[in-house]
């Protein structure tokens, strides 16, 4: 009987046999321990690094986060490098950046000596906002390395950082395209938690046919990496002449990602139908190019005819003509201000170019792209409110998505001019 069972198994996992094994480094929220994996997909890399980390959760309910903060999904996973740092987080924990490792080990350093007066004792105990504008004043001033672009030209640069990426703008395009990505994943889990999504049936197709159309424009629109890429930003001089090539595109973007057909991808993001028994096909589910938008939602769209139910309607992927950096030629963001202001009151005070050095690049993860009318408390019930009307009016769904991804609602604030209560 066992040797029945062994070649079932063996038949069964057939798929994840043919993916092939990668390395990564895992560790906790404490940083205490980093341990290596030897993993062929997601799930598998969070049953071993449970295991080793003696967590007893369930791998379900373990979330994956990158050493800058960002959450990390199945399908982002299959676009890391190999040897990437993984922190493992289990339910109820709080994961810190390393940029909040950074502030935390400042204020721990000599701490019986600098703790001497209560003045100092308050600046390492309070105001965390204060501090990360005093240490954005007395950073390395030194820019003669800022024009430089690749590894070569500034190792020092990409010290420690867990990339291929052979160019600072290479490596900015994806550190933006993380942060959208993560706007997308607290999105996607704000509304499969609601009411509306576990109680109304309708409303749910609607909000899966939504979440659909997120990632599909998304990839259209390369998770807009090109915010903090200045090889995209505008010339100062209109005599310039614009040489930019916005065609080109970074290896690590989903564009590149190799395609699988329509009704594959159909039955494995979004529609829930009986999956395909080419096993070929499910092993490669992981690098979908979601950008054939078009091919994708015109294949859906003929469901249509077989079904006049509301629930079978999709939206159209739009087509943007460029994208341009939100940065300067050099490489430098200004603050923008608070949500209800016009533009920065601190002036040339709030400004950073994280091309200029490492500590720079550092303390640029502190600043914030801002939702101006917010995320968590607006937009999404706006989407779930949308999501139970008969009828919906595509223009709702695209302002949505303008609002919750784009700069027509994010800005980028400093530190200090970022403000978590509530924009009313």
């Amino acid at each position: 009987m066992s040797l029945i069972v062994d070649c079932f198994r063996r038949l069964t996992d057939i798929s994840s046999c043919k993916s092939e094994l990668k390395g990564y480094k895992v560790t906790d929220v404490n940083r205490t321990r980093k341990i290596g994996i030897a993993c062929r997909n997601f799930q598998d890399l969070k049953q071993k690094a449970c295991s080793k980390l003696n967590v007893t959760n369930d791998p379900t309910e373990v979330n994956v986060f990158l050493l800058d903060g960002s959450l990390i999904d199945e399908e982002y996973f299959h676009t890391l490098e190999p040897q990437t740092t993984l922190i493992l987080q289990k339910p109820g924990e709080k994961v810190l950046s390393d940029a909040d490792i950074l502030y935390e080990a400042l204020r721990r350093v000599n701490i019986d000596f600098l703790t001497a007066g209560d003045r100092v004792t308050q600046f390492l105990t309070e105001n965390l906002k204060g501090k990360v504008a005093l240490l954005n004043k007395v950073l390395n001033k030194d820019d003669s390395k800022t024009a430089l672009s690749t590894r070569e030209e500034h190792p020092e640069w990409f010290e420690n950082l867990e990339t291929n990426c052979i160019t600072k703008e290479a490596y900015m395009h994806r550190r933006c395209q993380d942060r959208i990505r993560t706007y997308l994943y607290k999105t996607i889990e704000q509304i499969k938690c609601s009411d509306v999504f576990m109680n109304d049936y309708k409303a749910r197709q609607q909000l899966l046919h939504t979440i659909a159309f997120f990632k599909l424009q998304l990839k259209q629109d390369h998770y807009f990496g090109y915010y903090f890429d200045r090889s995209r930003a505008e010339s100062d001089t209109k005599s310039d002449n614009d040489e930019t090539d916005y065609d080109r595109c970074y290896e690590h973007c989903p564009c590149n990602f190799g395609r699988i057909d329509d009704e594959t991808y159909l039955h494995q993001r979004y529609l829930r139908l009986p999956q395909s028994s080419d096993t070929n096909s499910i092993a490669n589910s992981d690098k979908i190019d979601e950008t054939d938008a078009r091919k994708c939602l015109a294949s859906e769209k003929n469901a249509k005819t077989a079904n006049d139910d509301s629930e079978s309607y999709f939206y159209r992927v739009k087509l943007r003509e460029k994208q341009i950096a939100i940065c300067n030629k050099k490489g430098e963001f200004k603050c923008e201000g608070r949500w209800n202001t016009d533009g920065c009151p601190y002036g040339d005070r709030h400004k950073i170019n994280p091309y200029k050095s490492k500590e720079d690049l550092v303390l640029f993860s502190t600043w914030n792209l801002d939702h101006k009318i917010e995320r968590s408390r607006t937009l999404i019930p706006k989407l779930l409110q949308i999501s139970r009307q008969d009828t919906i009016n595509e223009e709702d769904i695209y302002d949505c998505y303008d609002n919750l991804f784009t700069v027509k609602n994010l800005r980028l604030v400093h530190i200090v001019c970022h403000d978590k209560g509530s924009h009313k």
